[in-house]
């Protein structure tokens, strides 16, 4: 009995015995650290998933999808500006038009045709004034995803 008792008592106290080993006295960081690890594996990982999503989104330089893709029917004739593609700091040669009634053009739509803009709500009569004095300027073709996404912000910095 007294020897289990003994044999039970050495795992307890063998914490608090000195060592016989030298304490490390400076601790060396590898240059992989955990984190550097975990973000190179995230990036290999979504690098790896990226053209397995692309793919199967259908997009991509092999699945007919081009970056700088331009589109017939999105391409307004070039004396007037298409309204469901025109970036808001495209507004900036009507004078009067930018950033108000422009961002207002920019935020709503898409338009079926010009007139479809006398239909936005909260306009003053300012902006109805701008609008039908560059109303020749303005057309509107089918919207193309990309670029009527991407027209409120797309190439103006503040």
């Amino acid at each position: 009995m007294r020897l289990l008792f003994i044999a039970a008592l050495v795992p307890m106290v063998a914490p608090f015995v000195p060592s016989t080993t030298p304490v490390r006295k400076e601790v060396k960081l590898s240059m992989a650290t955990r984190r550097d690890v975990l973000l190179t594996g995230a990036a290999v990982l979504a690098g790896a998933a990226t053209p397995a999503v692309a793919k199967q989104a259908g997009i991509g330089p092999d699945w007919g999808f081009i970056e700088d893709e331009v589109v017939p029917a999105q391409q307004a004739p070039s004396e007037k500006l298409d309204l469901n593609s025109a970036f808001v700091g495209d507004y900036k040669q009507f004078q009067g038009m930018f950033p108000t009634a422009a961002g207002k053009i920019a935020s709503h739509g898409p338009y079926k045709q010009v007139s479809d803009i006398y239909k936005i709500e909260g306009l003053t009569d300012n902006d109805v004034k701008m609008f039908k004095k560059y109303q020749a300027k303005f057309t509107a073709l089918p919207p193309h995803y990309r670029s009527f996404n991407e027209r409120i912000n797309a190439r103006v910095s503040t």
